[in-house]
């Protein structure tokens, strides 16, 4: 008997969208115009993960059929890409143009919330993905960055 996670990555797979593993998200982004990474965690304790499975392609429906490529990743792979993302809420949409990070969508948003958000990051320019929290500072300063 296959397990939650075997079943969201097969139905995941069924839809034609490509597997990536955190150490070829690189290679796979910079080559990409505008992709998305599903972020998937275990379907058992977060099952809005399976949501996604149904919701991403119906929203894709809204766009022509070349604007976004689509990837997912394990649960290993989503979460050593979380991190490096700073993406804390599952499951998470995360949008790359040419390799370069444009923003999430995390968790599950209302019909029109989401089309708008798709289109959204289409025109969003890419920036410095955010800080997982951590305070920086300097060991001459008592208040941090400045």
């Amino acid at each position: 008997m296959s397990n939650p996670q075997d079943n969201l990555l097969q139905r995941l797979a069924d839809t034609g969208y490509q597997a990536v593993a955190a150490a070829g998200l690189d290679s796979l982004a910079s080559a990409t115009p505008n992709l998305i990474v599903m972020l998937n965690a275990d379907p058992v304790k977060y099952p809005e993960v399976l949501d996604n499975v149904v919701i991403v392609p119906e929203v894709l429906r809204e766009f022509p059929a070349d604007t976004f490529r689509v990837a997912y990743a394990d649960l290993p792979a989503s979460q050593a890409i979380a991190k490096r993302f700073g993406i804390l809420k599952f499951p998470a949409l995360l949008f790359l143009r040419q390799g370069e990070y444009v923003g999430i969508i995390a968790g599950l948003q209302d019909w029109p919330d989401i089309v708008h958000s798709f289109a959204d990051k289409l025109t969003a320019p890419t920036r410095r993905p955010p800080s997982v929290g951590i305070p920086v500072t300097s060991a001459s300063s008592e208040k941090g960055c400045a």
